[in-house]
């Protein structure tokens, strides 16, 4: 059974309370309203400062992409020099000396030829020395002779007569050329100064 509620106040004491609690209603309104927007200020000057920072940061980063720019391609290149070098080492690291081929050709060489200049590379697909040789010889027939000689090596490949003129080396008139041919990885030394393709490709 539900008792009835008596209001024993009178009615303006009644007024007072309901107008004291309406003003603590819009109080704490008045705190939540003001919390709030000081929350919504603290976020925006936060993002604010944020995206200033950022700003910042890509200006900086636009000044700079230039030197960023060189500094990348440097390291590009310094990769690329290492690399090579690297394939280099290891390719001289292979059962065919450079000695070797150094003095194979030097071994056939004519009287009235001699090399100028020299450049070893190593090619890694196939797998070989490329050789390019500078030199000067005393009449076309000499040089004809050292091309033959080249051609009728079984430790060469693909000798190459590229360049053929008259010239002037030391006074003298002279006939400059520039060979080149590829001394393949299977080839082993037989003495010193002399190569020969091994046998079944085999070091």
């Amino acid at each position: 059974m539900i008792l009835p509620i008596i209001d024993f106040l009178p009615i303006e004491s009644r007024r007072a309370v309901n107008a004291e609690r309406a003003k603590r209603r819009i109080a704490l309104l008045g705190i939540l309203l003001l919390v709030f927007s000081l929350g919504v200020s603290a976020h925006s000057w936060n993002s604010a400062r944020i995206a200033e920072q950022e700003r910042k940061v890509g200006a900086m980063l636009v000044a700079n992409a230039p030197g960023v720019e060189e500094l990348i391609d440097g390291l590009a290149k310094e990769q690329s020099m290492l690399e090579r070098a690297l394939r280099i080492s290891d390719g001289l690291k292979h059962s065919i000396p450079t000695s070797s081929v150094l003095a194979t050709i030097s071994n056939m060489l004519p009287d009235h030829v001699t090399l100028t200049g020299m450049r070893i590379e190593i090619s890694d697909s196939p797998q070989q020395m490329l050789v390019v040789m500078n030199g000067v010889s005393q009449t076309n027939k000499e040089l004809v002779e050292f091309e033959h000689k080249l051609v009728g090596s079984s430790a060469f490949r693909g000798v190459t007569l590229s360049e053929s003129r008259a010239g002037e080396f030391m006074g003298k008139r002279v006939q400059e050329f520039t060979i080149s041919l590829q001394v393949p990885m299977c080839v082993q030394v037989c003495r010193p100064g002399t190569m020969r393709v091994a046998q079944g490709g085999m070091n």
